[in-house]
């Protein structure tokens, strides 16, 4: 049988620019914006809710019929490497067709100047949502990749929510703070800015251009002594990957030495619901704009000097994230303290931790392997 292998006219992604990175795709089926649908027969091809007031999920359902949602993987992020897919699924009633292949499935198709290499998991039968997938490894030559989910030849109804693709390498990738932004630098007071992008030790911070931003180039909220500025970013920064660390360049206006209740909260929050949150203390997480020395938890980025010559800085907030689940937004909030000012957020994605090779190695109570080598 001839295997769909579908062209995808525009692939959406998340920010304008991005790295290669760890995440390659992360959809969590709030719409079928980015995947073309191909449907012979009786079929259809929905975004439902899950249950009444539940998320939503892409719902396929064919009778002796094909239904595929397809899409193209960006070449430049998967070349060379193994990406590993997984997606939450939910089966109903699916009756494989004639041959052996049709049946629902998660499916990936590899082509390179040898032919295509087929990758799938297939979905019989009836099943509660879990979570299903497999790995497949795309030769530097690969000239398309094409991920296919969906009903083949066969009857039934399926669902899918929460896909992720990943592949083993590092991701960097600097969020677009352009809707969030509320504010320009001559409001802060300073006398000097950064431009451009900066960078910490390998991490870039992209800067906002704000001529081209409406006059606004940073994020500040309200603290000491601008009690009217916002009291929180005006919407989600969406992020839609997984991020093992996220990083922020920032720095407190009229910052004090110590304080005992932080001047920021930021939360990230992660696909299925979950959350995760930063409480940013004055002294420690963040230091004051023109602090010219290194905090435990803060480090100067960024350094200039104003009109009198007096120093400017600004530093790297270092937040550490213990999820697999995707990042799908961060959001701020200021507490009590002085105004913190964010000019840029970048997160990192470390690759999945290869399976030790021979299981897992024990240690004695001196600290010496077990099993090892006299």
């Amino acid at each position: 049988m001839t295997r769909l292998l579908l062209l995808l006219s525009g692939i959406v992604l998340w920010a304008p620019t991005a790295a290669p990175a760890a995440t390659v795709l992360f959809c969590p089926f709030d719409s079928l914006e980015g995947w073309s649908v191909r449907a012979l027969g009786p079929t259809r091809a929905a975004i439902v809710e899950t249950s009444p007031g539940g998320p939503r999920c892409a719902q396929l359902a064919a009778r002796a019929g094909t239904v595929m949602l397809s899409r193209e993987l960006p070449l430049r992020e998967v070349r060379g490497s193994r990406i590993e897919l997984s997606c939450l699924v939910e089966s109903h009633e699916v009756v494989p067709g004639p041959q052996v292949p049709h049946a629902a499935r998660l499916h990936l198709a590899v082509a390179t100047p040898a032919g295509v290499a087929h990758y799938s998991a297939r979905l019989p039968g009836s099943s509660e949502w879990h979570r299903e997938g497999f790995t497949a490894d795309v030769p530097q030559d690969a000239s398309r990749v094409v991920l296919n989910l969906g009903l083949e030849a066969c009857s039934g109804r399926v669902r899918f929510r929460q896909l992720l693709v990943r592949s083993d390498r590092r991701g960097v990738y600097s969020l677009d703070l352009s809707q969030v932004a509320n504010g320009g630098h001559e409001q802060l007071g300073i006398g000097a800015f950064p431009e451009g992008t900066v960078e910490w030790e390998g991490i870039p911070f992209r800067i906002l251009d704000a001529a081209g931003n409406d006059g606004r180039d940073c994020l500040r909220l309200k603290g000491i002594g601008h009690e009217d500025w916002p009291a929180h970013t005006g919407s989600p920064i969406p992020v839609g990957r997984v991020a093992t660390a996220v990083y922020v360049l920032d720095a407190a206006l009229d910052g004090r030495e110590k304080s005992e209740t932080p001047c920021a909260l930021w939360t990230a929050q992660f696909a299925g619901g979950p959350s995760s949150g930063l409480s940013v203390f004055e002294g420690r997480q963040i230091g004051a704009i023109g602090r010219t020395e290194d905090l435990d938890e803060w480090h100067v980025a960024w350094r200039g000097k104003d009109s009198g010559g007096g120093p400017v800085t600004f530093g790297v907030t270092k937040w550490a994230l213990y999820s697999d689940a995707p990042v799908v937004s961060l959001s701020c909030k200021a507490y009590h303290g002085a105004a913190p000012v964010v000019l840029a957020v970048t997160v990192v994605e470390e690759p999945p931790e290869p399976e030790p090779e021979g299981g897992i190695q024990e240690f004695d109570e001196f600290g010496e392997p077990i099993g090892g080598n006299e």
